[in-house]
């Protein structure tokens, strides 16, 4: 939190003394799924083995301290005047139900203890009655029973359940040693949380976030793997969850990969399933929920209450991209989202409207080391979490990635209304397999992953890389460290198509003047901030692939227009390859004083050397003029060309510190890389901008070599200027009257 929470004062009561609290903006969607006709899913029953004697006196005064302590456990939710409201009693009794099943054998007492603590999971809590948690427990010996804790999501997620497991442990110690448990109230509670949210909302802290979201989520629609039958009605109190727990070699590996290429299992998670709904669907974009805690600040980190937000992720798939490359755009995404987790999903979903038949979250994920590990601090007894039992489900299908004791264990919680067991454990083996795959064979491409089926389960940690990268495979992918820093946004309040421009420097602001207000301009610097770095070996595809993750950075999603000068409109062109690859439209690629890689290698050896002397020609006239404008010696006009032809040292003028910041290494290397590059045909529209420097004639092509090579329409502007003038004022104007009723008309047709 960036501020501190509202004061209470002059907030009105209830009946009987009742204080009365906005809700948050999760417990409204919340409290309106409960009173729809599917109420199921939101119940968060945990459940713990109990090692050693635990009265039940005991329990019971220990959860009751904590009922005294905390808000959230005494309250209710109404509505007052049309507006739903939290409603924190003074007090509130809470009841833990004991259920003795020590005379039973013991397979006996187990299952019996499944199906009860199967039925509490599932078991609808009436929101308008506080507590809005059970409490049960099942004694199974003198030494051993399990505890089971039901709460409504209202009031309760994970990451505070395990605070509150944790205070019951402490009070139980100090009851049992005959002191008071702590019962003074937290320095934050639930109803403080709403009160800054609300605040926070209204003052407009969170207007960025929801930017990006508007941005990212418009026009999509969820990813739905398909079931094995449609029912005409859900309830989705009917779920089953499947397990896998992975072996330590396979923890090992990943925390080894995850290391080494600075990623988070998150993120990982996040790209293995991925990989599998597109394998599973075949779609191009996969687009999934997932939940982040949001306790950024430290005073959250202690709230006893449900902060849980959810986050969308989208993923596009390049069938021709390594596994590790997806790998790194997957953790791009999660990093980006998880920059935007504070803006409730809620405010979210009023801003973009979906599609209701296919809701944006119909698959979930959920990566988290369990919030509640054994709990032993010397007392009599020690807590050690069991397996949840499903409480109904909100998604279609849920995957979860959670740590246990005994290691990470992966799980598919399927609706059986739409998934057979076969169907659900299938997709969970697959899930296993295509994790593994990333840390066992990352040089692979995606187009690739069926074929790394066979071999994966005996898996062991990658061997260390060498400097060039994976040993024996591809280099590293071209890092992105600060993207924010590389992209300047113009106009950004307009409602067109954004063009979107790479460069290896800030150009186009008098470009973004003419386009006008309703055209957003995001220039992209694409040279790295933290550079000079060794991009040698580098293709020119890499180079577009790193493009790309800055593209995406900047707009989510398409309709895209790329373009870029001189060697960056080409990049510009193999971006857009790879985008469409993935799925998304790319309108138009607009090309400004850029030939073709290989245009001029195609020729023959001698139309080479007449092309090359006619640029040295043309070269020196312009050096003629540079002296005639006092641009340069006489000195430099005339001897440093017969020095260069006689094969001696021509001084050099020093690099200034300019020239470092402006990112000329880059451009070395992408010029390297460009050399060997030959663009193929692609169908998109395309427009070349062409100076008036560049020669004319029969070996300078009109189209400069882009004819054979844009598959779409291809328009042509001549534009007055220089080459490295192309973006002053007059020439900018010229390129936004040609540029602006080009875009238009390709918009109409889109909306057609």
């Amino acid at each position: 939190m960036t501020t501190s929470p509202p004061a209470r004062s002059n907030l009105p009561l209830a009946d009987g003394g009742a204080a009365v609290f906005p809700c948050t903006m999760l417990q409204r969607q919340l409290w309106a799924q409960s009173q729809s006709g599917r109420p199921h899913g939101l119940n968060v029953a945990m459940r713990w083995l109990v090692k050693g004697r635990l009265p039940h006196d005991v329990a019971q005064k220990a959860l009751q301290s904590l009922v005294r302590r905390h808000e959230c456990l005494r309250t209710a939710f109404r509505e007052v005047d049309g507006v739903l409201r939290q409603i924190v009693l003074a007090d509130c009794a809470l009841k833990l139900r004991g259920i003795d099943l020590s005379a039973l054998d013991a397979d006996t007492a187990r299952s019996r203890a499944d199906e009860i603590a199967q039925g509490e999971a599932l078991e609808l809590m009436d929101p308008s009655a506080a507590p809005l948690l059970r409490a049960t427990l099942l004694r199974l010996d003198s030494e051993s029973s399990i505890l089971l804790l039901t709460f409504h999501s209202l009031i309760a997620d994970g990451w505070s359940i395990g605070l509150l497991v944790s205070e019951f442990h402490a009070a139980a110690r100090a009851i049992e040693s005959g002191t008071t448990p702590d019962l003074a109230p937290p320095d934050l509670q639930l109803a403080d949380y709403a009160l800054w949210e609300q605040e926070m909302l209204e003052s407009g802290a969170l207007d960025e976030d929801r930017r990006y979201w508007q941005r990212k989520l418009k026009g999509l629609s969820g990813t739905v793997i398909p079931g094995d039958r449609q029912p005409a009605e859900r309830i989705g109190n009917h779920s089953e969850i499947y397990s896998i727990l992975l072996p330590k070699s396979v923890g090992d590996a990943i925390d080894t990969f995850t290391g080494r290429h600075n990623l988070t299992l998150y993120g990982l998670a996040v790209a293995a399933l991925g990989l599998l709904v597109h394998r599973v669907t075949g779609q191009a974009k996969i687009v999934f929920g997932s939940q982040v805690a949001d306790r950024l600040e430290p005073t959250a980190e202690k709230l006893a209450g449900p902060t849980v937000n959810s986050i969308t992720l989208v993923l596009p798939i390049d069938r021709h991209a390594s596994l590790l490359t997806f790998a790194l755009m997957a953790a791009d995404e999660v990093r980006e989202a998880v920059e935007h987790q504070q803006l409730p999903f809620a405010v979210v979903a009023q801003d973009v409207s979906f599609d209701a038949t296919r809701p944006l979250h119909a698959i979930n994920l959920v990566v988290q080391r369990s919030y509640s590990e054994v709990v032993d601090s010397g007392g009599g007894f020690s807590l050690a979490t069991l397996p949840s039992y499903p409480a109904g489900l909100q998604w279609d299908i849920n995957f979860y990635l959670v740590w246990r004791d005994e290691g990470w264990r992966m799980s598919c919680e399927a609706d059986c209304d739409l998934y057979d067991e076969a169907t659900a454990k299938s997709l969970l083996a697959a899930w296993r397999d295509t994790l593994e795959a990333l840390v066992s064979a990352p040089e692979r491409r995606v187009a690739d992953l069926e074929a790394l089926r066979e071999g994966v389960r005996s898996i062991e940690a990658p061997a260390a890389p060498g400097r060039a990268g994976l040993q024996d495979g591809p280099r590293e992918p071209i890092p992105l460290h600060q993207p924010a820093r590389q992209v300047v946004r113009f106009n950004e309040h307009g409602t067109s198509t954004p063009l979107i421009v790479l460069n290896n420097r800030s150009v186009y602001y008098q470009l973004a003047r003419a386009l006008g207000e309703n055209r957003p301009l995001t220039d992209i610097q694409t040279y790295h901030p933290d550079g000079p770095l060794d991009l040698s070996g580098y293709s020119f595809d890499d180079f577009a692939t790193y493009a790309v993750r800055l593209i995406r950075w900047a707009q989510p999603n398409g309709p895209y227009v790329l373009g870029g000068h001189c060697i960056y409109g080409a990049l510009a062109f193999e971006a857009a390859r790879q985008l469409k690859r993935m799925g998304e439209e790319v309108s138009l690629v607009a090309l400004f004083d850029t030939w073709a890689p290989g245009y001029r290698e195609s020729m023959s050896p001698s139309q080479q050397r007449r092309r090359a002397r006619q640029i040295r020609h043309r070269g020196y006239w312009n050096r003629i003029q540079q002296y005639r404008r006092g641009e340069i010696t006489l000195k430099q006009l005339l001897w440093h060309p017969i020095l260069r032809r006689l094969g001696g040292a021509v001084p050099e003028e020093k690099p200034t510190e300019y020239a470092f910041f402006e990112g000329r290494w880059f451009d070395e290397a992408i010029r390297t890389a460009a050399a060997t590059h030959r663009p193929q045909p692609l169908d998109v529209d395309a427009v070349i901008f062409r100076s008036e420097e560049p020669l004319r004639g029969r070996l300078f092509d009109e189209r400069m070599g882009w004819g054979s090579i844009v598959a779409g329409r291809l328009y042509k502007a001549d534009i007055a200027s220089a080459h490295f003038d192309m973006f002053q004022e007059g020439p900018a104007d010229e390129i936004a009257a040609f540029v602006n009723p080009l875009l238009t008309a390709i918009e109409s047709r889109r909306d057609a």
